[in-house]
């Protein structure tokens, strides 16, 4: 009987032990570790932290849309007004004294098959063209005052009813890849917010043996003259229409992942005709 009472007081006194210890523990490492409360509230807090800088990051992709989308908006407008007087300060006796008629047609001569024009402007470079070479001819403006002059223009020079005039930005282009073989970039580049962007594009739409071909204002290889431009870049760009007229043309073309084939240098450097391909 001894025994018997002794083994079951022996029992029951381990039992309590072992829960005791098994209490102690989980006090020790409630005392020691996160309590699982605090722990859902710093999940939560992070989730939320992680919800809030992607408001955060969609607000401001959404206003820096906003802002493109007025800035595009303003230049549309502005070059609408420009529209009706705009051959008066590009075109005419001050182009022809300045030989731009004789470089747009040098330049553009040699396009051919399917064509495409940025930002074609009421249509100055349209005579320039070997119609007989160009299989079909599409351009593209921001500005529908511009277009429609540049249509009218086509329609004297047998262009034909098949020539394209389209409202699209040059950053954006709403062509396939590989759409043409020759694109036209003329005295634009200038006064496109992000120059490279739009000659990825070009890029884009190229076939792989298809050229550009860029005439455009540059920073002048003689050295006053190009430190003169620098000087005066802001206001320039204030007073011309938003042009920078110290941009370095190559370097912007290999930015964009284009190949420079050829460059020719006109008025002591000030303008630049590049011819480039879409294949490095």
């Amino acid at each position: 009987m001894t025994t018997t009472t002794l083994g079951v007081r022996a029992s029951a006194t381990g039992g309590g032990r072992a829960r005791g210890e098994r209490r102690d523990a989980r006090a020790r490492a409630s005392a020691t570790g996160t309590p699982r409360a605090t722990r859902a509230s710093g999940r939560r807090d992070a989730l939320g932290k992680v919800l809030i800088g992607g408001v955060a990051l969609a607000m401001g992709d959404a206003s820096a849309r906003a802002r493109a989308s007025e800035e595009e908006n303003a230049i549309r407008v502005a070059y609408d007004g420009y529209a009706s007087t705009y051959d008066d300060l590009d075109g005419g006796a001050p182009a022809r004294a300045l030989g731009l008629d004789d470089l747009r047609a040098r330049a553009l001569g040699s396009a051919s098959g399917d064509v495409l024009e940025l930002a074609v402007g009421t249509g100055l470079n349209l005579p320039a063209y070997d119609l007989k070479r160009v299989t079909s001819f599409t351009a593209i403006d921001l500005s529908p005052g511009m277009l429609a002059k540049a249509k009218a223009r086509s329609e004297t020079l047998a262009f034909g009813n098949d020539a394209r005039f389209i409202e699209a930005d040059a950053t954006a282009l709403p062509f396939e890849d590989g759409s043409f073989d020759f694109v036209v970039d003329t005295f634009s580049l200038c006064v496109i917010e992000d120059p490279v962007a739009a000659l990825r594009e070009v890029r884009r739409v190229l076939r792989p043996n298809g050229r550009a071909v860029l005439i455009e204002h540059s920073k002048s290889d003689v050295g006053p003259l190009g430190a003169y431009q620098d000087l005066t870049s802001k206001p320039v760009k204030t007073m011309s229409k938003g042009c920078v007229w110290n941009q370095d043309v190559e370097a912007l073309i290999a930015q964009s992942g284009m190949r420079v084939v050829k460059t020719q240098r006109a008025l002591l450097g000030l303008l630049v005709v590049v011819e480039a391909s879409p294949s490095l």
